[in-house]
């Protein structure tokens, strides 16, 4: 993307985190969050801070192994300090040099300890505790941002259908959720973006069934969850296959939660809650009998964080959608000792009309 254009964008969330900001009645906005930072600086580095003042003036705390990094990636006015000392002394400097009065600090990512002595060396600053501020512009998409995840998905799918030769009697599950980790770059990715999900068997009741040394055997249900990241976006989907014939159970568990899932993704549109979503999918299961078995919630928010729109402040449960957000919709049926069976799509929501950016089949089972 053109500098200018990478700007225009840059400059547009900084307007809107500023402006949550000024609600909150602050001066200044202290990130250690390295999703948000890169949000804000367009700065891929795992080692910095982020002073965001409501003026929209932004000081970038890291350090010399990233200099040629952040002048190459973060465009616009930015004042960066190449920290020799520690954090805390580093970000003290700054804060007397600003003056800021009240100051918000990303609650879930310091530490009680380094709090407390943030606190202590900046006795003329008022330090408030907030938490996902910037996660609240996060959570609605701009072009930048979609373009990025069309990507992740596209690279997600393409790696998904190069392991699909892989799935016979006595592979491990491992041996395939390596494969599958290598496709992603090898397709243009940039790695998983979680524990690559491969579970077999019995194992594909578990819902976080991480691939093991599990050979798959015939006639397995096998759950595979996966995603890579693009530019530092992430994709998350699931499908579920069977290995040899499928019997009536494997079908029917499979047919109802395909189901659920047109309903939860029919309901993801401007207005409804994530709540609303999900009592589309989980009432269908409850009413075929197997609500009990669906133990989780039907989706999350996806984006620079694999799981986004699903934390305290921000459940997905309680919010309303609007247009441009993104989330998956995964109903799953896990019957123990059995095995199990999940869904899995990311949903662009666009007015009335949800959008299913993850293409792979799934009207039916496939068997292999």
């Amino acid at each position: 993307m053109e500098t200018q254009k990478l700007l225009s964008l840059l400059n547009r969330r900084i307007a809107q985190v500023t402006a949550l900001i000024k609600e909150q009645g602050a001066d200044a906005l202290l990130i250690f969050n390295q999703a948000n930072y890169r949000y804000l600086t367009n700065f891929t580095g795992e080692e910095a801070q982020l002073l965001l003042t409501a003026k929209g003036e932004r000081v970038l705390l890291s350090d010399s192994r990233f200099a040629g990094q952040i002048k190459a990636q973060a465009p616009g006015e930015l004042q960066v300090v190449m920290k020799k000392r520690g954090d805390l002394p580093e970000i003290t400097a700054v804060l007397q040099e600003l003056r800021p009065k009240r100051v918000l600090v990303e609650g879930e990512f310091i530490s009680a300890i380094d709090y407390q002595n943030l606190v202590k060396l900046n006795p003329q600053v008022e330090f408030v505790m907030c938490e996902e501020l910037v996660e609240r512009v996060r959570n609605v998409k701009d072009e930048l941002e979609l373009n990025a995840l069309r990507q992740a998905i596209n690279i997600s799918m393409e790696s998904y259908r190069g392991i699909l030769p892989l799935l016979k009697p006595g592979v491990k599950e491992r041996t395939v959720a390596a494969k599958l980790d290598y496709l992603f770059k090898a397709n243009g990715g940039d790695g998983p973006d979680f524990d690559t999900i491969v579970a077999s068997g019995y194992r594909s009741s578990w819902a976080h069934g991480v691939a093991s040394d599990k050979e798959i055997a015939e006639g397995d249900l096998v759950v595979i969850d996966f995603g890579s990241f693009y530019h530092g976006y992430c994709a998350d989907i699931t499908r579920t296959v069977c290995v040899g014939k499928a019997n009536a159970k494997q079908r029917e568990i499979y047919d109802i939660v395909l189901e659920a899932q047109r309903r939860g993704i029919a309901s993801a549109v401007v207005g409804n809650t994530g709540k609303m979503v999900d009592q589309a999918a989980r009432s269908y299961i409850t009413e075929k009998g197997y609500g009990e078995f669906f133990g989780h919630g039907i989706g999350h928010g996806i984006g620079l964080e694999i799981h986004e729109l699903c934390q305290p402040a921000l459940p997905f449960a309680k919010q309303t959608l609007v247009n441009n957000m993104v989330h998956t919709v995964e109903p799953g049926i896990y019957l123990p000792e059995v095995g199990g069976v999940r869904i899995e799509d990311d949903i662009l929501v666009h007015d009335q009309t949800p959008e299913t950016l993850s293409t792979l089949p799934k009207a039916e089972l496939l068997e292999l």
